[in-house]
């Protein structure tokens, strides 16, 4: 067995595992190439006989404090044999070298094989984030303009939040299973990719809202983020946010919000065909070596 730094000659047989991985709906090919034009990724192979049987990628992101954990894939006619658990204690390894303060995963709270792996190498869960995915929801007629929202500016975002700061935890920002420190040059770096929504100040709480379209299997999906202090504004920001997706012509919708309110299984046209579930950060800081047995 041998682990060594990505080759483009690879790339092949990362798409074939990929292939097999999440019931042929892994997103990974179609984020590949952004990942390998990332000079803060480091991907790694695990080579066994001969073959590849084992990938994953250490993102350095919030200006070298954080080493991101991704795209953990291992063959399918390979898994349960360990490796990702070798794969796992490499990056640890490779952090540690890189000099990081702590190392992040995020992953759906019912995938209890990382979940598993982040408790066996000391990680803490940090914090929950409620999702849902629907692909068909064109159909949905429901519409709530209680709280007015409009577009706001990047800096007008991280004003929201950096006010509000008990809608986040640890000051970490999440946007598509991602989490970034909240930093004013966050929100700057995504003004070209990202659109951002603000609730005018009526007397409620208030939301902030922001998306982006997504490929994901050759199509456009919107994937938005909305961090809302009370339900009137939370589901007018959603409201809003599903008539943005059928503004960009998405076929589908990625919504990441606030744990406190619901939004799956209460809203007619999200109660059926809908994929609910949470995100959860775990966080491990130093030492990052110091793994159980």
């Amino acid at each position: 067995m041998h682990i060594r730094t990505y080759q483009p000659s690879d790339k092949p047989a990362i798409l074939e595992i990929s292939r097999r991985t999440w019931g042929g709906y892994d997103q990974l090919p179609y984020e590949l190439d952004e990942l390998l034009a990332n000079p803060n990724s480091y991907l790694y192979i695990i080579e066994y006989k001969g073959r590849i049987v084992a990938f994953a990628n250490l993102n350095v992101i919030d200006g070298g404090k954080t080493a991101w954990l991704e795209h953990m894939r291992v063959h399918f006619r390979y898994r349960k044999r360990g490796f990702a658990w070798i794969m796992t204690q490499h990056l640890l390894a490779e952090a540690d070298e890189l000099k990081v303060d702590r190392v992040r995963l995020s992953t759906a709270i019912d995938n209890e094989a990382t979940r598993k792996i982040a408790t066996k190498i000391g990680m803490r869960e940090f914090f929950l984030m409620k999702l849902f995915w629907k692909g068909n929801y064109r159909g949905i007629r429901w519409k709530d303009h209680a709280v007015p929202i409009k577009a706001c500016k990047p800096v007008e975002a991280y004003d929201f939040l950096n006010t509000n700061s008990n809608l986040i935890t640890n000051g970490v920002v999440v946007y598509y299973w991602h989490a970034f420190d909240l930093t004013k040059a966050l929100f700057a770096s995504l003004s070209n990719q990202f659109r951002f929504w603000k609730t005018e100040e009526t007397g409620h709480g208030g939301a902030l809202a922001f998306g982006y379209s997504q490929i994901f299997h050759d199509a456009p999906m919107w994937v938005s983020t909305i961090y809302a202090l009370d339900v009137p504004s939370f589901y007018s920001a959603l409201s809003h946010q599903l008539q943005v997706a059928k503004e960009e012509q998405a076929e589908g919708v990625l919504c990441f919000h606030s744990p406190t309110f619901q939004a799956g299984g209460e809203i007619p046209g999200l109660k059926r065909g809908t994929f609910a579930s949470s995100l959860v950060l775990f966080e491990k800081r130093r030492p990052f070596l110091s793994l159980q047995k």
